[in-house]
Formats: structure tokens, C-alpha cells, sequence
């Protein structure tokens, strides 16, 4: 079968790998229908999130068929539309143990698209535990956002938002920016969005909830919304890793700033404001409470319109093509400017319906 691996940084290429096959008895073999491009594959590719081990098979953002199951498998059987879990957890080390299985101490060999072959691939070897059948009515695109959605309702409920009466902006209008905002207005919190690249501001905005407004410029949008450049806001969400020490100076007491960039940046942060105005720097990632599972039911029930925010679908062998269009151009060995209006891109491994 075909796979995209990941040999070192800028060197990815599709090579023939061997068929997988159900090892142990709770094993199911999954041919993959689409898979998403995430930021952490660009940052494996480019270098700037160095954590993939050489050799591994990228992707973790997916869908599609069963075609083999383990001896001991009861709830799939092959033929069914599943969406895979990728974050594993042991449920026994410390980290289990104490509330955050997304920090898993055995994720060493078991992180899909990181240490354990993803699903730029046409086949993926799963555990029984981490599937979810589709509904019939739900498509094998929609459903592949229920990885980033379920990594967005963990930072969202890391907020602790008990009221909707708060000001709120999201940074960044991306396929996480863009998912926040939707989970932030399921949530009865009208959120602002900041984005300054064209291509992402032409996508975003036709595909914003019901009265959020987009701004280029962050002192803008504070002027517009509240009428004046040094208003303070309760809540912010940075999916973009550059406005930290912007966003801490204009938190009200009691704000909060999540942080869900894996960027290599520093900020300075003044401990006495953290304190005296009791602000909360918070960051969150992966799957976390039943989160991939609630994902999944929002997606299922159009609370979130996960079709939406697909902007492009690429075949496997353009592989290339759809990493460009987010601005990772392969075959340069070079980070380049969007050029092409979009947000949440997927691959297509097969034409599963």
C-alpha cells in the first residue's frame, strides 16, 4: 500500500509500505476514506515542531472503512464508516492516573502521525476503543473534524466560561481559530475574530456564526466593538502564537488567555498583573473528557458545520498541491505566503461515500 512518510525535516515523499493486518485481538484495519492536513504536520515537516520520529507515516485527522477485525472485536465489523481517535492512553500511568490522559506517558510509539503511522496512508491499524461509527447521514469530510474539533472543546472547556455576557476574541482565522469561534458561539459567547493573511480573511469571512465580525487589526476591532483601542476583554483564544504579550495587557480581571499555538516563542509576562488581577495563561491540546466523542455528536447533529470549513480536497498524489495551499511548499523546502483562499484542507486516500 501507499504512505506518506516522514524521513527528516523537508523530506517526505509517498512510498510503498506493506498492507497492514490485525495483530492483536482487539485490532481493526481501516482504509482510509480522507484525512485532514493540521498545523502539526507542517510543523513536522518544517522542523519547527521537532517530534516526529524518522520513518513514521504522517496524518491523524480521518476517516473510513473497516475491512479486517481482531478475534475479540464485538461493536465494528467490516464494511462499516468509522472516525478514528488518534490520542492514546494507557490509563495507567501518572499521568492517567491524575486527570490528563492526553499526557500520556506510553504516547512514546503511540501518537498517531508522530510516533505511531498516521493516516496519510491508505490503510491504518486501529484499536477497537478508538472508533466511532458514522451515521448514515454524516460524510466521511465532515466527520474527519472531529479530531480538532474535540482538541477545541478541551481548551474551550478549560475556560470555565459560566457567562456569555464577556468579551471575547479568537486570534487567527484558521481551521482551529475558525472552530473555536463556532465552540465558542455553541457556548452562547460572541466571539470576535482577528486575522490579518487575505486568503484566510476571503475563506472566513462567508463562513463566520451569526453576528461575530472579522477585523484585520486588533486595535480595530477593540475601537469597533467597545469604542475604544484600550479596552480590556475577559477571553482570548490564540491560535496563533504571536499575540501573547499583546492579549496580557489588555485582559480585565479575572481574563483569561489560551494559548493553543505550538510555536517556538517566548513571551514576557508580568507575574504581579497575574496575580493582582487574578489572570489566568492557559494551554490546552489533543482530546481530553469524552471530548472526541462530544465532537463527533456535534459534527453528527450540525451544531458545528464542519462541511463548511472544508475549503479543498486534494488526491493522495497531489499531496504536494495541498500542502502548498497552506503555505508548506514541499518540494521548495520552504514556508511561502498563502496564495489561495482556505482553511481546513483534506487528502483523499479513497472514494469511499
Amino acid at each position: 500500500m501507499k504512505a506518506l512518510k516522514f524521513n527528516q525535516v523537508w523530506n517526505v515523499q509517498i512510498q510503498q509500505v506493506e498492507p497492514l493486518h490485525c495483530i492483536e485481538s482487539d485490532d481493526v484495519v481501516v482504509d482510509i476514506a480522507v484525512c485532514g492536513i493540521c498545523g502539526t504536520d507542517i510543523g513536522i515537516i518544517t522542523g519547527s515542531y521537532p517530534v516526529a520520529v524518522p520513518g513514521t507515516t504522517l496524518g491523524h485527522e480521518t476517516t473510513g472503512v473497516v475491512t479486517q477485525v481482531g478475534s475479540h472485536v464485538t461493536r465494528f465489523q467490516i464494511g462499516d464508516r468509522v472516525v478514528i481517535n488518534p490520542t492514546y492512553s494507557c490509563g495507567h500511568c501518572r499521568m492517567c492516573q491524575t486527570g490528563n490522559p492526553n499526557h500520556c506517558e506510553k504516547k512514546l510509539g503511540t501518537e498517531a502521525g508522530v510516533s505511531y503511522d498516521g493516516a496519510f496512508a491508505e490503510q491504518y491499524l486501529a484499536k477497537e476503543s478508538s472508533l466511532i461509527k458514522l451515521d448514515d447521514h454524516v460524510s466521511m469530510e465532515a466527520a474527519s473534524l472531529t479530531e480538532p474539533l474535540s482538541c477545541t472543546l478541551t481548551g474551550v472547556d478549560k475556560l470555565g466560561i459560566t457567562h456569555t455576557n464577556i468579551r471575547a476574541v479568537v486570534a487567527g482565522a484558521g481551521p482551529m481559530g475558525m472552530l473555536y469561534l463556532w465552540a465558542l458561539h455553541e457556548r452562547g459567547v460572541k466571539a470576535f475574530i482577528i486575522e490579518k493573511n487575505p486568503s484566510r480573511v476571503q475563506f472566513a469571512i462567508n463562513n463566520l456564526p451569526a453576528e461575530c465580525r472579522l477585523y484585520t487589526d486588533f486595535d480595530e476591532a477593540l475601537t469597533q466593538e467597545y469604542g475604544d483601542k484600550s479596552a480590556l476583554i475577559d477571553l482570548c483564544v490564540d491560535t496563533t502564537g504571536q499575540l501573547t504579550e499583546y492579549v496580557f495587557d489588555h485582559l480585565a480581571a479575572g481574563g483569561k488567555l489560551l494559548n493553543v499555538a505550538l510555536k517556538d516563542k517566548h513571551a514576557n509576562l508580568d507575574i504581579l498583573k497575574i496575580a493582582d488581577k487574578s489572570l489566568s495563561v492557559i494551554g490546552s491540546i489533543d482530546s481530553l473528557n469524552n471530548s472526541f466523542e462530544r465532537a463527533y455528536a456535534m459534527i453528527r447533529d450540525g451544531v458545528i458545520p464542519a462541511e463548511r470549513l472544508i475549503s479543498q480536497i486534494f488526491d493522495f498524489e497531489d499531496y504536494q498541491q495541498a500542502f502548498l495551499t497552506v503555505g508548506c511548499d514541499i518540494a521548495a523546502k520552504a514556508q511561502v505566503p498563502l496564495s489561495t483562499p482556505n482553511c481546513k484542507i483534506l487528502i483523499r486516500l479513497a472514494d469511499f461515500k
